[in-house]
């Protein structure tokens, strides 16, 4: 069988075109990556997750009393399985998802400004009032959404599906 000239040649430049490539997109997976945790530690991340689990628990037991006893019990299983460390890879993973590398950089550098920190700080606080005032609503409203569901339970009940 005879070769052409040059065949092989052209098999090992498209070789090292397909090995290039695979180190530019696994070069840019890593500067991607690092944008994203650059992006998680503008924000403060790392240090707003005990504040997120207290936040959390305190209003699950303000909506449900019998879980004040339970709070340390919570807090300390919240602490073990939902911190930073547990969940970066996750939240890197995740915003490598949504956002490229550019928005990210460009995210970061606002988040980097003093406005940018500002917005940072007053999220948790912002977050709190929004779920507050959720609650509040729900609560105002509570009765309506008990018809509502004792009605729908009944119509439910008369009419069983065969």
């Amino acid at each position: 069988m005879m070769r052409r000239p040059g065949s092989m040649s052209l098999l090992a430049v498209l070789a090292v075109g397909f090995l290039t490539i695979g180190a530019q997109a696994s070069a840019d997976e890593k500067s991607h990556r690092m944008a994203a945790e650059d992006f998680l530690k503008a924000t403060g991340i790392e240090t707003t997750f005990d504040q997120i689990i207290d936040q959390s628990i305190d209003q699950q037991a303000k909506a449900n009393p019998m879980l004040i006893q339970l709070k340390p019990v919570m807090k300390k299983f919240m602490r073990q399985h939902f911190n930073y460390e547990v969940m970066k890879d996750d939240l890197i993973k995740i915003h490598m998802e949504e956002f490229t590398e550019q928005e990210l950089k460009e995210i970061t550098a606002f988040y980097r400004t003093p406005v940018g920190q500002k917005a940072v700080k007053k999220m948790m606080p912002l977050q709190q009032k929004c779920s507050e005032l959720g609650m509040k609503r729900v609560q105002e409203n509570i009765g309506e959404l008990q018809r509502m569901v004792v009605e729908e339970l009944q119509k439910n009940n008369s009419n069983p599906q065969q």
